[in-house]
C-alpha cells in the first residue's frame, strides 16, 4: 500500500542523476508468475551457486591437511566456534551447559537450536548435518524473499544485484555454516515485505520469529511502527484493530525470557549473559575508536579479524548514510528500510566486546550481514561500470581465503 504523497519520488539511474518515476502495483493476475518465474527461480539459482562454492571450498580447505578424510569429516568441519553452543541447545537444551558460574549459553537465542533439534530427528548423521540443512534452507528462503522485496520496490535487475552483492560479501559463508545468520535475515526480510504490502499480522508473526532467533529481531519494531504510521497517513483516526499486530514483535524474546525465568530464575539471562563475553553498552564511537587504536598499536599478524570487523562496520555505515543523502538515496516511501539499517548498525557498534588486541567489534563482520538495507543500496550502486566486477572479484577472493581459514579452525567472527 502506498499513499498518494509517495508517487512523485526521485531515484538515481545510470543515465541521469534523478528522474521521476511513479511506483505502481504489480498487474492483476501476475503474482504467481512473479514468484515462480522470477523470485523463486532467481533465489534458487543463486542458492545453488552458493552451495557449489561451499563444496569446492570445503575440498580445497582439506588439501591443506596431510591426512585423508571421509566426506563426513569434510562436512563436519563447518561446525566451528559458536556452533558448539547451538549444538548444546539442540541436543541437551540450556541445561547442557548452564551453571550459575558460567551463563555464556544464555546469550544464544533458542529458535535456531530448536529447529536443528527437530531436523536432527530426520537428518542422518551428527547434529552438525541438521544444522547445515537448517542454515541452507534459511539461505534459500532469504534469497527468494530478498529478490521479491527488491523486485517489488525497484526492479528485477536490482534484485539480482542485491543477491549477488550479499552472497559475495567476505563473511557471507556464514549463511552456509551452521549459524542463524540466514535465518534471522529470512525472518527480517519477510517481515519487511509483509509490512510494505500491508499484511500486518504476517509481519508480526515473522518479527516474533526474528526476536526468538536473535535479540536484534526486536529492532523490527522501528520500521513496523513507522510503516504503519506512514500507510495510515500519520493520523490516529485511520488506525484499525490490526495496529495490535506490532505487539507480536517481542513475542519471541518474551517467550525466551519466560523460559529462563522459570528454569533459572532470571528473565533477563539473555542480557546478563553478555557480561561473560565482555559486552556492555557504550557509545558507538567507543568500539570504533578502540578498534582503530588496536590496529595502530598491535602487529597486523594478530589483527586480521580486527581489519575485517572495522572494514565491514565502516562500509555498512557509509552505505546507510548514502541511503539518506546523495544520488542513490532511497525515496521517501522506502524510509523504513534505512531506518531499520541504522538501528541494526547502532546495535552492533554500541555493545563492544572485550578490550583486547583484536579490537572491540567481535563478530561485527558476521553481524553486518543482517543489515540488508545496506546491501540493497550497494546493489543500486553496482550498476556503475566496473564497480560490480571489482566488488564481486575482490569479495569472493577474500571470502574464499577466510572460509578456508575458518574450516581449518581459524577464528573469523
Amino acid at each position: 500500500m502506498r499513499t498518494g504523497s509517495d508517487t512523485d519520488v526521485l531515484v538515481a539511474t545510470r543515465d541521469t542523476p534523478e528522474i521521476p518515476i511513479v511506483p505502481t502495483d504489480p498487474p492483476a493476475g501476475t503474482p504467481g508468475r512473479r514468484w515462480y518465474g522470477g523470485s523463486l527461480f532467481a533465489g534458487a539459482a543463486t542458492w545453488l551457486l552458493c552451495m557449489c562454492n561451499a563444496m569446492l571450498l570445503t575440498y580445497f580447505a582439506h588439501l591443506l591437511k596431510p591426512t585423508p578424510a571421509s566426506w563426513k569429516v569434510l562436512v563436519g568441519a563447518w561446525g566451528q566456534w559458536d556452533w558448539g553452543f547451538y549444538r548444546i541447545i539442540a541436543t541437551d537444551g540450556y541445561d547442557g551447559m548452564y551453571t550459575p558460574q558460567d551463563t555464556r549459553i544464555g546469550a544464544f537465542f533458542p529458535l535456531y537450536g530448536l529447529l536443528v533439534r527437530w531436523f536432527d530427528w530426520v537428518v542422518p548423521g551428527p547434529p552438525v548435518f541438521a544444522g547445515l540443512v537448517v542454515a541452507s534452507l534459511a539461505l534459500l528462503g532469504m534469497l527468494v524473499m530478498l529478490h521479491r522485496l527488491v523486485s517489488h520496490e525497484f526492479n528485477e535487475r536490482t534484485a539480482n544485484r542485491a543477491m549477488a552483492v550479499l552472497v559475495a560479501f567476505p563473511t557471507a559463508f556464514f549463511f552456509v555454516a551452521p549459524y542463524p545468520s540466514g535465518l534471522i535475515l529470512f525472518f527480517s526480510i519477510t517481515c519487511l515485505y509483509a509490512l510494505r504490502t500491508g499484511h500486518w499480522w504476517v509481519a508480526g508473526v515473522f518479527a516474533a520469529l526474528a526476536s526468538g532467533t536473535r535479540a536484534s529481531g526486536m529492532l523490527l519494531a522501528v520500521p513496523f511502527a513507522y510503516e504503519y504510521l506512514r500507510q495510515h497517513e500519520f493520523k490516529l483516526r485511520r488506525f484499525r484493530w490490526d495496529v495490535l499486530s506490532i505487539g507480536l514483535v517481542p513475542a519471541g524474546l518474551v517467550a525466551f525470557a519466560a523460559y529462563t525465568r522459570h528454569a533459572y530464575g532470571d528473565a533477563l539471562l539473555f542480557s546478563h549473559a553478555q557480561a561473560n563475553w565482555g559486552r556492555r553498552f557504550a557509545g558507538p564511537w567507543v568500539s570504533i575508536w578502540d578498534t582503530i587504536h588496536g590496529l595502530a598499536t598491535t602487529p597486523i599478524s594478530v589483527n586480521q579479524a580486527n581489519v575485517l570487523n572495522l572494514g565491514a562496520v565502516l562500509l555498512a555505515g557509509t552505505l546507510l548514510v548514502l541511503s539518506f543523502a546523495g544520488p542513490w538515496r532511497l525515496p521517501r516511501h522506502l524510509l523504513a528500510l534505512p531506518l531499520l539499517g541504522v538501528m541494526q548498525w547502532l546495535f552492533i557498534v554500541s555493545f563492544p566486546g572485550w578490550p583486547e588486541p583484536a579490537g572491540r567489534l567481535p563478530s561485527a563482520s558476521r553481524h553486518v550481514l543482517e543489515i540488508f538495507p545496506a546491501f540493497i543500496l550497494l546493489a543500486r550502486i553496482a550498476h556503475l561500470r566496473y564497480f560490480a566486477h571489482v566488488y564481486l572479484s575482490s569479495g569472493l577472493t577474500v571470502q574464499g581465503a577466510i572460509t578456508i581459514h575458518y574450516l581449518n579452525g581459524g577464528w573469523i567472527a
